[in-house]
Protein backbone atom coordinates (compact mmCIF):
# COMPACT_ATOMS: atom_id res chain seq x y z
CA UNK A 1 0.00 0.00 0.00
CA UNK A 2 2.81 2.48 0.71
CA UNK A 3 4.45 1.37 -2.40
CA UNK A 4 0.97 2.49 -4.33
CA UNK A 5 0.72 5.60 -2.21
CA UNK A 6 3.97 6.95 -3.07
CA UNK A 7 3.44 5.63 -6.73
CA UNK A 8 0.83 7.73 -6.56
CA UNK A 9 2.14 10.71 -4.84
CA UNK A 10 4.31 11.36 -7.76
CA UNK A 11 1.97 11.10 -10.46
CA UNK A 12 0.14 13.61 -8.54
CA UNK A 13 3.19 15.86 -8.59
CA UNK A 14 4.18 15.05 -12.48
CA UNK A 15 0.45 16.24 -13.63
CA UNK A 16 0.44 19.53 -11.26
CA UNK A 17 4.60 20.48 -12.82
CA UNK A 18 3.10 19.68 -16.78
CA UNK A 19 0.14 21.84 -15.95
CA UNK A 20 1.87 25.11 -14.19
CA UNK A 21 4.39 24.11 -17.52
CA UNK A 22 1.25 25.02 -19.99
CA UNK A 23 -0.05 27.82 -17.96
CA UNK A 24 4.23 29.32 -17.92
CA UNK A 25 4.37 28.48 -21.79
CA UNK A 26 0.60 30.52 -22.22
CA UNK A 27 2.21 33.52 -20.17
CA UNK A 28 5.17 33.71 -22.24
CA UNK A 29 3.46 33.21 -25.75
CA UNK A 30 4.50 35.93 -28.21
CA UNK A 31 2.58 37.69 -30.74
CA UNK A 32 4.33 36.95 -33.71
CA UNK A 33 6.28 39.72 -36.00
CA UNK A 34 4.11 41.06 -38.80
CA UNK A 35 4.21 40.34 -42.45
CA UNK A 36 5.95 43.29 -44.03
CA UNK A 37 5.60 43.50 -48.01
CA UNK A 38 7.02 46.45 -49.60
CA UNK A 39 6.02 47.11 -53.29
CA UNK A 40 8.69 48.60 -55.35
CA UNK A 41 8.10 50.56 -58.74
CA UNK A 42 9.63 53.54 -60.35
CA UNK A 43 9.22 56.47 -58.92
CA UNK A 44 8.98 58.49 -62.54
CA UNK A 45 6.34 58.28 -64.83
CA UNK A 46 6.43 55.52 -67.52
CA UNK A 47 6.51 55.97 -71.24
CA UNK A 48 3.11 54.10 -72.97
CA UNK A 49 4.56 50.14 -73.96
CA UNK A 50 7.43 50.11 -71.11
CA UNK A 51 7.97 46.99 -69.70
CA UNK A 52 9.26 46.69 -66.12
CA UNK A 53 9.42 44.08 -63.44
CA UNK A 54 6.80 44.66 -60.38
CA UNK A 55 8.48 44.03 -57.68
CA UNK A 56 7.71 42.65 -54.02
CA UNK A 57 9.67 42.31 -50.85
CA UNK A 58 8.53 40.40 -48.24
CA UNK A 59 10.40 40.20 -44.28
CA UNK A 60 8.85 39.49 -40.86
CA UNK A 61 10.83 40.59 -38.34
CA UNK A 62 13.93 42.30 -40.56
CA UNK A 63 14.08 38.73 -42.32
CA UNK A 64 13.59 37.98 -45.65
CA UNK A 65 10.96 35.59 -46.02
CA UNK A 66 11.32 32.65 -49.13
CA UNK A 67 8.99 30.44 -48.32
CA UNK A 68 5.79 32.58 -49.25
CA UNK A 69 2.88 30.60 -50.33
CA UNK A 70 1.72 32.83 -52.72
CA UNK A 71 2.39 36.33 -54.54
CA UNK A 72 0.04 37.99 -57.35
CA UNK A 73 0.21 41.34 -58.33
CA UNK A 74 -3.14 42.89 -59.37
CA UNK A 75 -3.12 45.93 -62.28
CA UNK A 76 -5.83 48.01 -62.15
CA UNK A 77 -6.19 50.83 -64.33
CA UNK A 78 -7.97 53.69 -63.01
CA UNK A 79 -11.78 53.54 -64.77
CA UNK A 80 -11.21 50.15 -65.62
CA UNK A 81 -13.96 47.83 -64.70
CA UNK A 82 -11.41 44.22 -64.29
CA UNK A 83 -7.92 44.20 -63.05
CA UNK A 84 -5.16 41.84 -64.50
CA UNK A 85 -3.83 39.60 -61.73
CA UNK A 86 -0.06 38.20 -62.73
CA UNK A 87 1.75 35.33 -60.44
CA UNK A 88 4.92 36.49 -58.88
CA UNK A 89 8.27 34.20 -59.01
CA UNK A 90 10.87 34.43 -56.20
CA UNK A 91 14.00 35.75 -56.91
CA UNK A 92 15.99 35.15 -53.52
CA UNK A 93 16.56 37.08 -50.81
CA UNK A 94 12.89 37.82 -50.32
CA UNK A 95 12.10 39.87 -53.57
CA UNK A 96 9.09 38.31 -56.12
CA UNK A 97 8.70 39.61 -59.10
CA UNK A 98 6.24 39.80 -62.51
CA UNK A 99 6.98 41.46 -66.18
CA UNK A 100 4.00 43.65 -67.00
CA UNK A 101 3.92 45.47 -70.19
CA UNK A 102 1.56 48.85 -70.14
CA UNK A 103 0.37 50.18 -73.46
CA UNK A 104 -1.91 52.55 -72.42
CA UNK A 105 -1.35 56.05 -70.45
CA UNK A 106 -3.50 56.21 -67.48
CA UNK A 107 -3.07 55.90 -63.78
CA UNK A 108 -2.26 52.59 -62.49
CA UNK A 109 -3.28 50.42 -58.91
CA UNK A 110 -0.26 47.75 -58.50
CA UNK A 111 -1.53 45.92 -55.28
CA UNK A 112 0.75 43.00 -54.26
CA UNK A 113 -1.30 40.18 -52.65
CA UNK A 114 1.11 37.67 -50.11
CA UNK A 115 0.11 35.03 -48.50
CA UNK A 116 3.06 33.31 -46.08
CA UNK A 117 2.89 31.96 -42.57
CA UNK A 118 -0.51 32.30 -42.05
CA UNK A 119 -0.70 35.97 -42.36
CA UNK A 120 -1.66 37.70 -45.80
CA UNK A 121 -0.77 41.40 -46.44
CA UNK A 122 -1.89 43.25 -49.70
CA UNK A 123 -0.44 46.47 -49.91
CA UNK A 124 -1.09 49.00 -52.55
CA UNK A 125 0.75 51.89 -54.82
CA UNK A 126 0.16 53.76 -57.61
CA UNK A 127 1.71 54.03 -60.75
CA UNK A 128 1.70 56.53 -63.81
CA UNK A 129 1.83 56.18 -67.64
CA UNK A 130 2.54 58.73 -69.82
CA UNK A 131 0.31 62.10 -69.50
CA UNK A 132 -3.19 60.76 -68.29
CA UNK A 133 -5.45 64.34 -67.93
CA UNK A 134 -6.50 63.15 -64.31
CA UNK A 135 -3.43 62.47 -62.84
CA UNK A 136 -2.46 66.07 -61.58
CA UNK A 137 -1.74 65.85 -58.06
CA UNK A 138 -2.29 62.33 -57.82
CA UNK A 139 1.08 61.82 -56.73
CA UNK A 140 1.11 59.20 -53.68
CA UNK A 141 -2.50 58.81 -53.86
CA UNK A 142 -3.27 55.53 -53.02
CA UNK A 143 -6.45 53.31 -54.72
CA UNK A 144 -8.76 50.80 -53.38
CA UNK A 145 -7.73 47.07 -54.65
CA UNK A 146 -10.36 45.80 -57.51
CA UNK A 147 -11.29 42.23 -56.17
CA UNK A 148 -14.09 41.56 -58.95
CA UNK A 149 -17.06 43.01 -56.59
CA UNK A 150 -19.09 46.09 -56.38
CA UNK A 151 -17.56 47.33 -53.17
CA UNK A 152 -17.86 50.89 -53.84
CA UNK A 153 -16.09 52.43 -50.73
CA UNK A 154 -14.63 55.70 -51.24
CA UNK A 155 -10.99 56.07 -52.57
CA UNK A 156 -8.85 57.61 -49.43
CA UNK A 157 -6.13 59.80 -50.46
CA UNK A 158 -4.25 59.35 -47.22
CA UNK A 159 -0.73 57.48 -46.96
CA UNK A 160 -0.72 53.98 -45.25
CA UNK A 161 2.14 52.58 -47.16
CA UNK A 162 0.10 50.05 -48.34
CA UNK A 163 -1.12 48.35 -44.93
CA UNK A 164 -4.35 49.83 -44.88
CA UNK A 165 -6.15 53.30 -45.86
CA UNK A 166 -8.43 55.60 -44.08
CA UNK A 167 -8.98 58.88 -43.27
CA UNK A 168 -5.82 59.77 -40.38
CA UNK A 169 -3.29 61.23 -42.35
CA UNK A 170 -0.90 60.40 -39.51
CA UNK A 171 -1.94 57.23 -39.22
CA UNK A 172 0.02 54.05 -40.23
CA UNK A 173 -1.62 51.40 -39.48
CA UNK A 174 -1.21 47.58 -40.12
CA UNK A 175 -4.05 45.02 -40.63
CA UNK A 176 -2.74 41.67 -40.34
CA UNK A 177 -5.52 38.59 -40.56
CA UNK A 178 -4.28 35.95 -38.49
CA UNK A 179 -6.53 32.93 -39.79
CA UNK A 180 -6.02 30.19 -41.93
CA UNK A 181 -7.30 31.34 -45.67
CA UNK A 182 -8.69 27.76 -45.98
CA UNK A 183 -12.22 27.72 -44.65
CA UNK A 184 -14.50 24.99 -44.19
CA UNK A 185 -18.14 25.40 -45.13
CA UNK A 186 -20.54 24.64 -42.40
CA UNK A 187 -17.88 25.02 -39.56
CA UNK A 188 -17.36 27.70 -37.50
CA UNK A 189 -14.45 29.40 -37.96
CA UNK A 190 -12.52 31.89 -35.81
CA UNK A 191 -11.41 35.23 -37.98
CA UNK A 192 -8.38 36.76 -35.71
CA UNK A 193 -6.80 40.10 -36.79
CA UNK A 194 -3.37 41.90 -35.35
CA UNK A 195 -3.58 45.38 -35.63
CA UNK A 196 -0.87 48.27 -35.05
CA UNK A 197 -0.43 51.66 -35.61
CA UNK A 198 3.05 53.08 -35.67
CA UNK A 199 4.54 49.89 -34.61
CA UNK A 200 2.38 49.76 -31.23
CA UNK A 201 -0.27 47.45 -30.52
CA UNK A 202 -3.88 49.00 -31.27
CA UNK A 203 -5.98 48.82 -28.57
CA UNK A 204 -9.43 50.32 -27.27
CA UNK A 205 -10.93 50.03 -30.70
CA UNK A 206 -14.22 49.36 -32.22
CA UNK A 207 -13.66 46.75 -35.17
CA UNK A 208 -16.24 45.03 -37.31
CA UNK A 209 -15.74 42.61 -39.83
CA UNK A 210 -17.84 42.93 -43.34
CA UNK A 211 -18.10 39.77 -45.58
CA UNK A 212 -19.66 39.04 -48.37
CA UNK A 213 -19.04 36.61 -51.26
CA UNK A 214 -17.12 37.76 -54.46
CA UNK A 215 -19.89 38.55 -57.05
CA UNK A 216 -22.73 38.69 -54.13
CA UNK A 217 -24.52 42.43 -52.97
CA UNK A 218 -25.73 41.03 -49.81
CA UNK A 219 -23.29 42.13 -46.91
CA UNK A 220 -22.75 41.05 -43.48
CA UNK A 221 -21.42 42.57 -40.79
CA UNK A 222 -19.83 41.04 -36.96
CA UNK A 223 -18.57 43.19 -34.25
CA UNK A 224 -15.46 41.36 -32.91
CA UNK A 225 -14.36 41.32 -29.20
CA UNK A 226 -10.87 42.33 -28.14
CA UNK A 227 -8.45 39.93 -26.89
CA UNK A 228 -5.45 42.40 -25.68
CA UNK A 229 -2.43 42.71 -27.40
CA UNK A 230 -3.92 44.51 -30.24
CA UNK A 231 -5.70 41.59 -31.34
CA UNK A 232 -9.49 40.82 -32.17
CA UNK A 233 -11.25 38.06 -33.10
CA UNK A 234 -14.53 36.98 -33.81
CA UNK A 235 -16.92 33.66 -35.12
CA UNK A 236 -18.38 33.02 -38.37
CA UNK A 237 -19.42 29.94 -40.12
CA UNK A 238 -19.81 30.10 -44.01
CA UNK A 239 -22.80 28.69 -45.54
CA UNK A 240 -21.74 28.33 -48.85
CA UNK A 241 -18.14 27.50 -50.29
CA UNK A 242 -15.92 30.18 -53.06
CA UNK A 243 -13.85 33.10 -52.81
CA UNK A 244 -15.47 35.10 -49.74
CA UNK A 245 -13.99 38.85 -48.91
CA UNK A 246 -13.77 40.17 -45.62
CA UNK A 247 -13.22 43.88 -45.07
CA UNK A 248 -11.89 45.01 -41.47
CA UNK A 249 -13.22 47.98 -40.29
CA UNK A 250 -11.14 49.96 -37.78
CA UNK A 251 -12.81 52.80 -35.45
CA UNK A 252 -10.94 54.98 -32.52
CA UNK A 253 -11.81 58.07 -32.20
CA UNK A 254 -10.98 60.13 -35.47
CA UNK A 255 -9.39 56.86 -36.86
CA UNK A 256 -11.35 55.18 -39.44
CA UNK A 257 -9.33 52.59 -41.52
CA UNK A 258 -10.10 49.23 -43.34
CA UNK A 259 -8.12 46.32 -45.04
CA UNK A 260 -9.77 43.96 -47.24
CA UNK A 261 -8.86 40.49 -47.09
CA UNK A 262 -9.79 37.37 -49.93
CA UNK A 263 -10.66 33.85 -48.36
CA UNK A 264 -11.32 30.43 -49.93
CA UNK A 265 -14.41 28.52 -48.76
CA UNK A 266 -13.92 24.90 -49.79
Amino acid sequence: MKKIACLMAILLVAVLGACGNDGANDQNHEIPELLEVEINLPEENLQVGAEINLEAYVSQGGEAVEDANEVKFEVLKQGDPESEMLEGEHQGEGIYTAKKKFDAEGVYAVTAHVTARDMHNMPKKELIVGNPSDSAGSEDQEVDSHEGTNDDHSHDNSESNGHGHGHDDEGDVVVDLQSGFDMVVKEETELSVLIKEKGNPLTGAKISFEIWKEGQEQHEFIDAAEDGNGIYHATKTFDTTGTHLINVHIYKDDLHEHQLFSVSVN
